[in-house]
């Protein structure tokens, strides 16, 4: 059966502080250390019958899939950076914006709750924070077919020079920023990244992913130190729009923290089908012919994935798409075929020249710079060297 990727662990709810911007983040608590190791039972203690060492425990099965509006919200609130509400201007200004109408709100929100469900599970499983999986919600409020003004498109509004440094595949047919797959590995692939070159700051994270890393980085330098806050306009010389994208990530992380305080009601009682990440079934030409194989509906499996123009699978393009995770559906896929063997290619390498950098390896070679870094033991800090083999392919 294929691999799904479903929901992530609970954890204990955090309190909510408030407080302004400018807090550092929390200490991480320094991990317990390790106690004396256990003594291996010695041969002539079996001999006189002691028992056996038991066998390792099994490892304890995957958590049930987030598919409520109260697992979706807690998850969410439990792993908000703290503080969540903050005060300030531009803050309230955004949650005044957002819950201006309550009903409107908790409307759009019931309706994309299955995806941002699949995202949330996506960033945790990252170890990034939940503010991210509120990204699609200021970008596009998560409609993957999203096509904004001057050429972003998807549920992240990616541009295509941007989604092709990060491997995703735009060709005749196909489209990688508008599958909800493709463009979430690639985004938050991204954002690992960006955190690591910002040493952890959600805020300049966020700020680097909306405005561009060395625009950020130019900032840092021009103030002389590498405070972020978009309640503070830190640090200065940015545009008001990458001030107001860590604002607005901030007022909708406090209204779904604190509905309470902004006279809200949250669709926690909402029940949904949470979807799962699942490769198409071989034989398919059209997502039409893979809803029927796979029992659900064609309609919305072409909703979850209109990357496929006209719901028609070109070839060369990814076969890997979002699937209501229903009963039906996970029966179905159980017993379909696997696909066949993709061969036994060699791995490729790239010897490193002059002007080469790793997103233009990973475009040339159509793979995610996050498979290099991890392939190549890099990061986003990593220099290259003329002549430096690089491996491309595990």
């Amino acid at each position: 059966m294929p691999a799904l990727l479903l929901a992530a662990c609970q954890l204990p709810v955090k309190p909510v502080a408030t407080q302004d911007d400018a807090s550092p983040p929390a200490a991480v608590a320094p991990a317990a250390e390790a106690g004396p190791a256990e003594p291996t039972p010695r041969a002539d203690a079996v001999a006189r019958g002691a028992p056996p060492a038991l066998a390792a425990p099994e490892p304890p099965p995957p958590p049930d899939p987030i598919d409520t509006g109260a697992e979706l919200f807690d998850h969410l609130a439990e792993n908000f950076q703290s503080p969540v509400c903050i005060k300030g201007e531009a803050n309230r200004a955004w949650r005044k914006r957002y819950a201006g109408h309550p009903a409107s709100f908790a409307r759009h929100l019931e309706e994309v709750l299955p995806l941002m469900a699949y995202v949330a599970t996506e960033v945790d499983r990252r170890g990034l924070p939940a503010e991210f999986a509120l990204i699609p919600i200021v970008e596009s409020w998560y409609r993957p077919a999203a096509i904004g003004p001057g050429g972003p498109a998807g549920m992240w509004q990616m541009i295509a020079s941007t989604a092709r440094n990060h491997g995703i595949r735009i060709q005749s047919g196909y489209d990688g920023r508008l599958s909800p797959v493709a463009s979430t590995d690639a985004a938050l692939d991204y954002l690992v990244d960006l955190s690591a070159r910002f040493d952890g700051d959600w805020r300049a994270t966020a700020m680097a992913y909306n405005a561009g890393e060395y625009r950020i980085l130019r900032a840092f330098r021009s103030n002389g130190h590498r405070n972020a806050s978009g309640e503070r306009r830190l640090p200065q010389g940015l545009s008001r729009i990458t001030y107001d994208y860590v604002a607005k990530l901030r007022a909708l992380a406090c209204l779904i923290a604190k509905p309470e305080r902004h006279d809200l009601e949250l669709p926690r009682d909402a029940r949904f089908v949470p979807l799962a990440r699942l490769p198409l079934p071989p034989g398919t030409s059209s997502l039409d012919q893979a809803a029927l194989k796979l029992l659900v509906d064609a309609r919305e499996l072409r909703r979850l994935n209109p990357a496929y123009r006209g719901g028609r699978l070109p070839a060369g393009a990814p076969r890997e798409v979002l699937v209501p995770a229903n009963p039906a559906m996970l029966l179905a896929a159980r017993d379909l075929p696997a696909a066949p063997p993709a061969g036994d290619a060699p791995a490729r390498s790239h010897r490193v020249r002059s002007g080469d950098t790793l997103s233009g390896i990973a475009r040339k070679y159509g793979v995610g710079l996050r498979q290099l870094y991890r392939l190549n033991d890099m990061d986003a800090r990593s220099v290259l060297q003329v002549g430096q083999e690089v491996q491309v392919d595990p």
